[in-house]
């Protein structure tokens, strides 16, 4: 049996059409980013990311098509770009931007994979984990050049193998509790770094939108991110260890909105989903359980705002239902 003619499973039609809608609006995203952007390295990187983002949807919409399936409607240029002629974001946001998808692809395809059984679906996600990790490389070494990556802190490197010897390795409320480990300084550092992106683009949506009802989730959403990154800095500067700084000159003065509501909402929503999953890595991989628990309920909080925001999509007719399982129960 020719493997690519079996029956899509509910793995391969919910990933494909998540890669959809995401890479329809990170085409949008990009095409402003290419029409503000004055730094030729990164403008090039740019260009390359929308290549391959079209590339995407092509090649998605040929797997649908072929299956009768139905192609999702998603985000255009025309209907969710404004094409004001301000400059909204800066060039080293923009390219902070692009390391920050490239990392959400190369784990969303990896995820994916595992899933796949026929041979056009699995295919294009081996392109897909592919391209992430190019472009992921190419934005880290661009961010290494300019000056502009945020290094992890240093710690001693050991000189020999250890035991651990007594269960206070995982304390982290009470009695003897231990410094923080490598992994659990990399999962405290970055989900910073990650806030920190989430925050700018709220801020800048928060400048730019005129509806209340919007323009209020993204203030709490704003709040909620600041918190999370002064929850996690503690723990880093308790250890004296340094946390890193916001990016406080990513966003202009502008006040013309480049993007529609519908999609600066689901740009949210995108991000509340990374958020969840880089939450619950890090509580998976810290031993210290003040970590764990901490992850776990600043994860809660996300949850919590994410399903809010989703209502609000639904309120405003802008959520396209995902492929579904049929309600069997009346």
């Amino acid at each position: 049996m020719e493997v690519s003619k079996i029956d899509f499973t509910a793995a391969e039609m919910g990933y494909l059409w998540h890669i959809y809608r995401a890479q329809g609006m990170n085409y949008c995203i990009l095409t402003y980013f290419d029409s503000i952007c004055e730094d030729n390295e990164i403008k090039e990187l740019i260009r390359s990311n929308m290549e391959v983002s079209e590339k995407y949807l092509r090649e998605i919409e040929t797997i649908f098509s072929k299956n009768d399936f139905p192609i999702p409607i998603g985000f255009t240029v025309e209907s969710d770009v404004n094409f004001t002629g301000e400059r909204l974001y800066t060039d080293p946001l923009i390219l902070f931007y692009q390391w920050f998808v490239a990392k959400g692809n190369l784990n969303f395809g990896s995820i994916a994979i595992n899933t796949i059984a026929r041979d056009d679906v699995f295919y294009f996600f081996d392109g897909y984990i592919s391209d992430s990790l190019k472009f992921l490389n190419h934005s880290r070494r661009l961010l290494l050049e300019k000056g502009l990556w945020i290094r992890a802190p240093y710690i001693p490197q050991p000189t020999k193998v250890e035991f651990v010897k007594k269960e206070s390795f995982l304390n982290g409320w009470f009695g003897d509790t231990r410094p923080l480990i490598g992994v659990e300084i990399a999962s405290l550092f970055y989900n910073i770094i990650t806030n920190t992106l989430g925050e700018s683009f709220l801020t800048s949506f928060i400048q730019v939108t005129d509806r209340t009802d919007v323009k209020n989730y993204f203030i709490r959403g704003k709040e909620i991110a600041m918190k999370h990154m002064e929850i996690l800095s503690k723990t880093l500067k308790e250890e004296e260890l340094p946390a890193p700084s916001t990016w406080n000159s990513g966003i202009t003065a502008s006040t013309a909105a480049p993007f529609s509501e519908k999609l600066m909402l689901s740009l949210v929503t995108f991000l509340n989903s990374q958020g969840l999953s880089n939450y619950g890595i890090a509580a998976s991989t810290s031993a210290r359980t003040d970590i764990g628990i901490n992850f776990n309920r600043l994860a809660a909080e996300v949850a919590k705002f994410a399903e809010d925001g989703t209502s609000l999509l639904i309120e405003n007719g802008w959520m396209e239902a995902p492929p579904h399982a049929p309600k069997r129960r009346k």
